[in-house]
């Protein structure tokens, strides 16, 4: 008798059908950047959701950013002028985002792509942003995106449902990028492998390391 085989299930029929580059986050995903101020985390967030080369800014239905310093921030204008902008954080926030997106038929959610930027310091562990980490692909939301300067600013939850790292360069602080060692080696053979790839891709200012941890290897 042949063995039964587990067969993919069939994506909806309704998802995006731009085709992105190999090297984006493939959606849904949730994205955790992790880079050192003055290092271009506003230029990436900007060229991920503006430049059509990436997502682009009709890749998606809706797009959230949420950020403490983005009306401080001259390189974050073109967000400003593109997108629904916070410059603070409440709970009440996600809590509007889940519930419109509840209120369509599954197929019909519009497909949404929510930025927290540097805001990770003025959360507390029960924040609805941190569990929603854990549940985001149910409300149709097709980037998460938490970017911050202190790895461990980042709700254990949000580490341990990242899909997607990026960690920007250079890192002064040692002790903060042997954190993110520590945490991801173990996927790509351990910490000090961990550095050395890290260090080889990140051989100049605003270099990074983009590690999809959605694929098998990594």
């Amino acid at each position: 008798m042949e063995v039964p085989k587990i067969l993919k299930v069939k994506d909806p029929e309704h998802e995006k059908s731009k085709p992105l580059h190999e090297h984006l986050p493939q959606p849904p995903a949730c994205v955790l950047l992790c880079s050192p101020i003055r290092t271009g985390k506003s230029t990436l967030i900007s060229n991920l959701l503006l430049n059509p080369a990436f997502y682009g800014p009709e890749y998606f239905d809706t797009v959230k950013i949420i950020s403490n310093t983005i009306n401080n921030d001259l390189t974050s204008r073109f967000l400003r002028e593109h997108f629904d902008v916070e410059d603070h954080y409440n709970d009440d926030m996600i809590d509007q985002l889940v519930e419109a997106q509840k209120s369509y038929k599954k197929e019909d959610q519009p497909e949404v792509a929510l930025i927290l930027d540097d805001i990770l310091g003025s959360l507390n562990s029960g924040s609805r942003v941190n569990t929603l980490s854990a549940r985001f692909r149910h409300y149709n939301i097709r980037l998460l995106l938490f970017s911050t300067h202190v790895f461990r600013y980042v709700s254990n939850v949000v580490r341990q449902n990242t899909t997607n790292l990026i960690v920007g360069s250079p890192f002064p602080n040692q002790k903060e990028l042997l954190k993110i060692a520590e945490e991801f080696g173990d996927v790509v053979g351990g910490q000090e492998n961990w550095l050395r790839i890290y260090h080889t891709a990140c051989q100049e200012r605003y270099d990074f390391l983009h590690m999809d941890l959605q694929s098998n290897p990594v």
